[in-house]
C-alpha cells in the first residue's frame, strides 16, 4: 500500500493524531486488499488504502486474542463502529482486485 507508505509523518498532525488513538494495528497488503474487493462487492468504491479500515477492523476482532481485545476497546454486541475510506478504487484499481 504504497499510499500508506509515509516515511515522514507531518510534525502538525502527529501530535493530534497519536494523541486520539486508543489502539492501532498493522495488516498485510493482502489483508486490505481482500478487504477492497469485499467492499466492492457490497457497492463501496475503496481502493486498498480505503479498505485498510476495514481490514484493521477483521484483524483486531478476530483470531487469538480477539476478547480481550474487544474488552480493550469496549466493543460489545450493541457497539457501532464507523470506518473511513480515504481513497476509491480508482486511486488504485489493479490492487482492488488481488487475493479476493
Amino acid at each position: 500500500m504504497a499510499g500508506l507508505n509515509c516515511g515522514t509523518p507531518s510534525s502538525i498532525a502527529w501530535p493530534r493524531l497519536r494523541d486520539g488513538l486508543d489502539a492501532a494495528i498493522a495488516i498485510p497488503d493482502a489483508a486490505s486488499a481482500r478487504a477492497a474487493g469485499d467492499l466492492a462487492r457490497l457497492g463501496v468504491s475503496s481502493g486498498p488504502c480505503g479498505a485498510a479500515s476495514l481490514a484493521g477492523l477483521r484483524a483486531a476482532l478476530t483470531g487469538d486474542g480477539a476478547d480481550e481485545r474487544r474488552a480493550a476497546l469496549g466493543l460489545g454486541p450493541a457497539s457501532a463502529v464507523v470506518l473511513l475510506s480515504t481513497e476509491g478504487s480508482a486511486a488504485n484499481p489493479a490492487a482492488t482486485t488481488a487475493d479476493t
